[in-house]
């Protein structure tokens, strides 16, 4: 798989979360374990726009075919999705969240191991003239 490929997944897969925590939709609730509440509404809407953030830098980047000028972005996306996996399956195992979760579980497992994936690929050297 090219890192093309993968940026515009993980794009399309984070622009799709980040409409449902903008628009306050019910199944980021449930998936998320977030209770119904005034408050909790600027909460969602504060994190559609981090994961929005996520998107635009993916899909600004995907252009891009040199691993070596990618490393920082996927070094991003390797410990953002790292860190998002464990905090969802900590969540998930204290009784947070419903059935759902287990995609958001899945897919941050998935996006890791692909990201550190492409973060450990050798890199090809330049040959000299």
């Amino acid at each position: 798989m090219k890192v093309k490929y993968a940026l515009i997944f993980d794009a399309l897969v984070l622009l799709v979360v980040a409409v449902g925590c903008f628009f306050n939709m019910t199944w980021v609730h449930n998936m998320l374990g977030i209770p119904f509440a005034p408050d909790n509404v600027f909460f969602c809407q504060l994190l559609g726009a981090a994961v929005f953030g996520l998107a635009l830098q993916n899909w600004l980047v995907r252009k891009i075919d040199e691993l070596e000028k990618l490393r920082i972005i996927l070094l991003a996306n390797f410990l953002g999705h790292g860190a998002a996996f464990i905090i969802f399956l900590a969540s998930k195992l204290s009784g947070a969240g419903d059935a759902t979760m287990w995609l958001a579980i899945g897919y941050t497992l998935l996006a890791t191991l692909l990201f550190g994936y492409f973060l450990d690929r050798p890199q090809m050297q330049p040959k000299h003239a």
